[in-house]
């Protein structure tokens, strides 16, 4: 068997698994976001490291819904320094700057993406809104962050903490994909949380239509006409004047 075959077999049989075995666990999470949206609250997004870029994939992007706002700062992701990142999401107080950045409010409902679910930013931060009565919807990996120790004070990880937790799949240490007795490539968590991330806001958007809301969606920026259309939704729900 060659790497794209075993590679192809590992991603088809866990995006096959969310597919059959998680519908309830999605409308259910789905509910959460319907129900706040219903309310007059928000839906934002959280990840740091590799994980900022579930969220980012929901924001701003043509089939998104127009009214994600992402928890997003850029020493959370790689731009700035490989390990940067990795840094801050092991250190619990960076919350403080998050509180001061974002009005994050009870009712409102967080989409938090961390594959291990064990560091302390995540759960400092996290526990502190879930306190303010924020919902809390984790797309995680219960095969690593089972047999793995938080690293906060508190023990918990993130699938404990969440409302509705949805397991991506990715296997303890996330690369899925033996090439040799010391190296193992084809990592899964992204690609099967954002699949998730898609199925949770498209089952959501489901609801509203059902429904008889409203349900902004961007369209393709190159796609003809799209940009009148789409500047109207950034106006009204993103780039604050």
């Amino acid at each position: 068997m060659s790497f794209t075959q075993d590679y192809y077999k590992e991603v088809e049989k866990r995006i096959r698994s969310i597919h059959t075995e998680d519908e309830k666990a999605i409308h259910e999470a789905a509910q959460l976001l319907f129900d706040a949206e219903c309310s007059g609250h928000k839906i934002f997004t959280f990840g740091t490291g590799h994980s900022h870029m579930i969220g980012q994939d929901l924001y701003a992007r043509a089939g998104g819904f127009a009214k994600i706002y992402p928890i997003l700062e850029i020493e959370l992701t790689l731009l700035t320094h490989p390990t940067k990142s990795t840094h801050i999401e092991r250190t619990a107080d960076y919350a403080d700057i998050l509180e001061t950045l974002y009005d994050v409010k009870e009712g409102d409902v967080v989409i938090a993406a961390s594959n291990s679910g064990r560091n302390s930013l995540v759960i400092e931060y996290l526990s502190r809104l879930k306190k303010r009565g924020v919902k809390i919807i984790a797309i995680t990996s219960l095969a690593h962050s089972k047999t793995i120790a938080s690293r906060h004070a508190s023990g918990l990880r993130l699938f404990e903490l969440a409302d509705i937790a949805l397991d991506n799949r990715a296997p303890y240490g996330d690369a899925t994909t033996s090439l040799s007795d010391t190296i193992t490539m084809g990592p899964v968590s992204t690609l099967t949380s954002c699949y998730l991330s898609q199925l949770l806001i498209g089952t959501f958007v489901e609801k509203l239509i059902a429904a008889g809301h409203d349900a902004p969606v961007f369209r393709s920026s190159n796609s003809d006409g799209a940009d009148a259309y789409n500047q109207e939704l950034f106006d009204r729900y993103v780039i604050k004047k």
